[in-house]
């Protein structure tokens, strides 16, 4: 079997992101542009006792291989019932009298089951953290303000796709409203890490960030 994490995001790109807006996701941030971030801001951080993680972090011990498997069983779920109804989506549509085209994005019709658990990794409970990642509002704005959004691991990330785990996704609060002009383009935020079980339509997460800092990832 491919490695899982690999798998994972092949089959994320493969979906095509339907109903997702902007170009394909990109891959998650990778470990060694992370590490080069690390050599720029180890100083500053050791200096403000902020404790620089990645999205592998957040995972506790040997939840790679149960979330290997509940995917695993997952598509094989899914790939019985499309052989017992010997259809495709949209020839399911077609019966139905629904254009797929005519799914409306965010509707009950347009979401696809977020895999995982809200298993967590403890010592990070109240530990202040950077991590870098990409935002995903839950609304658009004029003027680019968000007091509420989620912060996820690759460009993309959203219910059609399927979502990351709720352990792959963090809720951002902020009392002061972020100006996020371009959610294509990666960041890094710091701020007070909660562990819980936190519910959105875009996706359920495991932690809370509230939001200290939010600044450019720079590669």
């Amino acid at each position: 079997m491919k490695n899982f994490k690999t798998y994972l995001f092949t089959t994320i790109v493969s979906a095509g992101l339907v109903g997702c807006s902007g170009p394909a996701a990109d891959a998650p941030l990778s470990e060694n542009k992370v590490e080069k971030s690390k050599v720029t801001q180890a100083e500053k951080n050791i200096s403000l006792k902020v404790t620089e993680i990645t999205w592998e972090d957040l995972m506790p011990e040997g939840e790679d291989e149960l979330l290997e498997t509940l995917y695993v069983e997952f598509y094989q779920n899914l790939e019985t019932k499309m052989l017992q109804n010997s259809t495709t989506l949209a020839a399911a549509a077609r019966q139905q009298g629904t254009d797929v085209s005519s799914i409306a994005e965010g509707s009950a019709d347009d979401t696809m089951e977020q895999i995982g658990t809200f298993n967590v990794v403890k010592d990070l409970d109240g530990k202040h953290i950077r991590v870098p990642g990409y935002v995903v509002p839950f609304d658009f704005s004029a003027d680019a303000e968000h007091k509420e959004f989620l912060l996820v691991p690759y460009f993309g990330a959203c219910l059609h796709t399927p979502p990351p785990p709720p352990n792959q996704i963090i809720l951002v609060k902020a009392e002061t409203a972020a100006k996020i002009t371009n959610i294509e383009d990666p960041v890094w935020l710091e701020g007070t890490l909660k562990t819980g079980e936190f519910l959105s339509d875009l996706g359920n997460s495991a932690y809370e960030l509230n939001l200290s800092k939010l600044e450019p990832y720079e590669y």
